[in-house]
C-alpha cells in the first residue's frame, strides 16, 4: 500500500484532513478527522472510502460524494461539496448520527506530474444547518428573536466562509511551495528539525521521510561540511546567509559515494510574535551545471589562449566598432610595448607615421562595410626598426549578419617585401648581376617556404580550435536537449495552473512560456546546428589540406558521367541538362579532381536561373605541359566585383537563398592550387559564368604544390 508521512504534515491542523489514493482507499488522516468522525485510525487505514463510512449506493449523498471524488480523478482538478448530508456511525454499533459537511477534494501530484493522492478536507457544519433551518422555520418571523437568530446565522455562514477560503489559501500555498523550482525546507527549534521540504529539496538530496528529523540525523554527511555551524550562527544571531556557489557533497540514496554538488541558497531566520527566532527557512537553487557549460568555457579560453600564443603570426581582437581589446603574447614580443598599452584606438601609433593616415583609412572603411581588412604597413618593431608586415582580419557575425567580433593577424614580410623591392630595383635599372639575382631569387624561395610553413601552422591552429570549439557546443546542445525537456514540465504544469486558476497566470508569464522560452530555445538550437556544420567544414578543409596526394591516370569523360549520375535528381528537378564534351585525361589526384568538379557542378545546378531551362557544359582541351577546363553554366552570373571575393573563406555572392557556408570555392581554389593549377571566373549578371580550370597534364609527389 502506498506511504506517505501524512501525520508529521497535518498533525497539527485542528481542520480535518483525510488522504485517499486513486482506488478511494484511506492512507492517512489526522487526529482532527478521528476526532470528529469518533473512529479510531487502525479502522480506517486500509479501507475503502464507501467501506469505512457506508451508506445507501441509491442515496443522493451517496451519489454526491462518489461523483466529486470520480470527478478528481478524472480531471485532475479540485472540487467542492458546499453541503451534503453523512450520517457517521456511533461507537460500539449504537446506530448513525446524521451530520453535516462541506468538503473539498483537492488531487496531489508526484515528482514527475503524475496524480497520486486525494487530499480531503472536511469541515463539520451540522450545527450551522441546523441554525438555518430553524432560522427558517421559526413561528416568529419578526422581532428581536428572529433578528438575533438571523444575525447569528450569518456570522456562522461568514466563518464558514472565512474557513473554507483559509483552507483553498492554504492548499494553494502548499501547492506552489511543492512545485516551486527552487529547493525550499523549513527547519524548526534549536536542533534545526525539518518541519516541511518541497519537492525539489527532496529531490536535491536524494531521500525523502526526513520531516520531524534533526538536520544533523536526516543528513549526517553535512555535520562536518560547516552547516550545522551556519545554522546554529542564523538561529541565535537573527541574522540571514547567503551563499553563492557553495560546494557541498551529498550521500545519494543509501550507497556511500557522495555526490559534489554547487549551490546558491539562503539562510532566513523565522520569529515568532515576540520577536524571537523560532526556526529557519532554507530556500535556493542547484547551481551544478552552471558552474561545470563555466568551468569549461574557462578551460576553453585557456586552450585559446595557449594556443593563440604558441604560434608565431601576431594575433588581435576588436569588438564591433575596432576597439582593439586583444593581443597574443607574440604582440608584446615582437613589439617589446606594456600589455595593455595599445589597447583601443593607440595600435595606429605603433605604425610608420606616412603609413597611419591609410592604414586608419582602410579600416574605417571596413568597420563601415564589413569588408575582409587586408593591407601592408610597417609596424614598430622592439628594435626600433619599422618593419614591414600583413596585416589582415575578418568580421565574425550572429545569426542576423551583425558584426560581433573582429579577428586579425599579423605576419612579418619585412624579408620578403625587402626582397622583392630588391628584385624590382634591379629589373628597374638592370644592374644587378646574375649572381646577385640567384642569391635575391634565393632569399625569396627561402621566404616562401617559411611562409609555406606558416600557412600549415595556421591549417594546424584551425583544426586545433576547430576541434576545441566542438568541445563546448557539444555540452551546449546536450544542455539545450534538456531545456527542451524541462520546457515540457514547465509548459504541463504551466497547462494545469491555468486549468485550476486562469487568473493565476500574468500576460508576462503567459508570453514567457507560451512565445519567449519556446522562441529562445528554437534559436540556440538553430545556432548551434548551424555552427556545428560550419566547424566540421572547417575541420574537413583542414585535414584535406593536409592529405598527402596519389597521383593516378583519371579518365575524365568517365569521372564527369559519374557526376552527372549524382545530380541528376537536381537536374530533373530543375528542367536542365549537363553536356559532357571532349575532354583531355591527365595524371593528378583522384579525390582532388572530383571534389574541384564535383564543387563546380554542384554551384552551377545550385545557381541556374529560375526562369529557363538550365544548361551546363563542361569542355577541355590541351595547352603544352597543362590541360585547360571549362565548366559553363547559363545561371544567375556573378557580378564582376565578386570574382575574386566568392574565393575567399565564408564569402559568398548575390541573394544568399540557398544554402551553404561559404567554404566550397575556397575549397576549390586550394586543391587546385595544392595540384599546381588556377582557378578563375568570368560572367555577365543574368546571363551565366565560365569557371576555367588549369591543371598541369601530370604531376608527382615531388611536383606538390603548396
Amino acid at each position: 500500500m502506498k506511504t506517505i508521512n501524512f501525520e508529521a504534515l497535518f498533525s497539527a491542523s485542528p481542520n480535518p484532513y483525510v488522504l485517499l489514493d486513486l482506488s478511494l482507499t484511506i492512507v492517512g488522516m489526522n487526529d482532527a478527522y478521528l476526532h470528529v468522525t469518533m473512529r479510531k485510525r487502525e479502522d480506517l487505514l486500509g479501507r475503502n472510502m464507501f467501506e469505512a463510512f457506508p451508506s445507501d449506493p441509491d442515496s443522493s449523498s451517496h451519489r454526491q460524494l462518489r461523483g466529486s471524488l470520480e470527478k478528481v480523478v478524472r480531471e485532475k482538478t479540485a472540487d467542492y461539496l458546499s453541503l451534503i448530508e453523512y450520517a457517521i456511525p456511533l461507537p460500539s454499533g449504537q446506530g448513525f448520527e446524521e451530520r453535516y459537511w462541506s468538503a473539498t477534494h483537492t488531487p496531489l501530484f508526484n515528482h514527475n506530474g503524475e496524480m497520486t493522492f486525494i487530499l480531503q478536507h472536511t469541515v463539520d457544519v451540522t450545527e450551522l444547518h441546523r441554525l438555518r433551518n430553524l432560522a427558517r422555520t421559526t413561528i416568529l418571523p419578526s422581532g428581536p428573536s428572529a433578528l438575533i437568530e438571523t444575525d447569528m446565522f450569518r456570522r456562522a455562514q461568514a466563518v464558514q466562509e472565512a474557513n473554507q477560503a483559509l483552507s483553498e489559501e492554504r492548499q494553494h500555498l502548499r501547492g506552489l511551495f511543492q512545485q516551486a523550482p527552487g529547493f525550499m525546507a523549513a527547519l524548526g527549534g534549536p536542533d534545526h528539525v525539518f518541519t516541511m521540504a518541497n519537492a525539489a529539496y527532496l529531490q536535491l538530496i536524494g531521500r525523502e521521510n526526513i520531516v520531524g528529523k534533526p538536520v544533523r540525523d536526516a543528513l549526517p554527511e553535512v555535520v562536518g561540511q560547516g552547516f550545522i555551524d551556519l545554522l546554529d550562527r542564523v538561529y541565535h544571531s537573527g541574522q540571514p546567509f547567503v551563499g553563492r556557489s557553495i560546494r557541498v557533497h551529498l550521500r545519494q540514496s543509501s550507497g556511500d559515494v557522495r555526490e559534489e554538488r554547487f549551490l546558491d541558497f539562503v539562510y532566513q531566520p523565522i520569529f515568532d510574535p515576540d520577536g524571537q527566532v523560532s526556526g529557519i527557512f532554507v530556500q535556493g537553487h542547484d547551481v551544478t551545471e552552471q558552474k561545470r557549460s563555466e568551468e569549461a568555457l574557462r578551460e576553453s579560453e585557456e586552450r585559446f589562449r595557449a594556443i593563440a600564443n604558441s604560434i608565431d603570426q601576431l594575433i588581435w581582437a576588436t569588438q564591433p566598432d575596432g576597439h582593439h581589446d586583444y593581443y597574443n603574447q607574440r604582440w608584446y614580443e615582437y613589439t617589446g610595448v606594456p600589455e595593455g598599452s595599445t589597447d583601443g584606438e593607440a595600435w595606429n601609433g605603433m605604425f610608420h607615421p606616412d603609413d597611419q593616415e591609410r592604414a586608419w583609412g582602410v579600416w574605417r572603411h571596413c568597420l563601415a562595410t564589413g569588408e575582409p581588412y587586408h593591407i601592408e604597413y610597417r609596424l614598430r618593431h622592439r628594435s626600433g626598426e619599422y618593419r614591414w608586415v600583413l596585416g589582415r582580419a575578418q568580421a565574425v557575425r550572429d545569426e542576423e549578419g551583425r558584426i560581433k567580433r573582429w579577428f586579425g593577424t599579423c605576419t612579418d614580410i619585412h624579408d620578403l617585401r625587402q626582397a622583392q623591392d630588391a628584385l624590382r630595383e634591379s629589373r628597374e635599372r638592370a644592374l644587378r648581376t646574375e649572381e646577385e639575382t640567384r642569391r635575391l631569387a634565393s632569399i625569396l624561395a627561402e621566404r616562401v617556404t617559411e611562409l609555406d610553413a606558416a600557412n600549415e601552422e595556421i591549417q594546424r591552429f584551425a583544426y586545433i580550435v576547430s576541434h576545441d570549439l566542438r568541445a563546448p557546443l557539444v555540452n551546449v546542445m546536450g544542455f539545450t536537449s534538456e531545456l527542451e525537456g524541462a520546457q515540457a514540465e514547465i509548459e504541463r504544469f504551466y497547462r494545469n495552473v491555468r486549468q485550476a486558476d486562469s487568473n493565476l497566470i500574468s500576460p508576462e508569464i503567459r508570453a514567457a512560456i507560451e512565445s519567449d522560452l519556446p522562441e529562445a530555445i528554437g534559436f540556440i538550437r538553430s545556432s548551434t546546428v548551424k555552427m556545428d556544420k560550419l566547424i566540421r567544414a572547417i575541420l574537413k578543409l583542414s585535414r584535406e589540406g593536409r592529405r598527402v596526394l596519389a597521383p593516378e591516370p583519371i579518365d575524365m569523360a568517365q569521372l564527369l558521367e559519374a557526376q552527372r549520375h549524382s545530380v541528376a535528381h537536381q537536374l530533373h528537378e530543375r528542367s536542365a541538362i549537363l553536356l559532357i564534351e571532349p575532354l583531355p585525361d591527365l595524371t593528378s589526384d583522384r579525390l582532388a579532381i572530383e571534389q574541384i568538379f564535383g564543387n563546380l557542378i554542384d554551384n552551377a545546378v545550385k545557381y541556374l536561373h529560375p526562369s529557363r531551362p538550365g544548361r551546363i557544359a563542361v569542355r577541355g582541351r590541351h595547352l603544352g605541359a597543362n590541360v585547360i577546363y571549362e565548366i559553363e553554366d547559363n545561371g544567375r552570373g556573378i557580378d564582376p566585383k565578386d570574382f575574386e571575393r566568392i574565393f575567399d573563406l565564408f564569402r559568398r555572392s548575390g541573394v544568399q537563398d540557398q544554402q551553404g557556408e561559404g567554404i566550397g570555392l575556397a575549397h576549390v581554389r586550394a586543391l587546385v592550387r595544392r595540384l599546381g593549377g588556377t582557378i578563375s571566373v568570368s560572367s555577365r549578371l543574368g546571363e551565366g559564368s565560365i569557371f576555367t580550370v588549369v591543371l598541369p597534364s601530370y604531376i608527382s609527389m615531388s611536383s606538390e604544390a603548396a
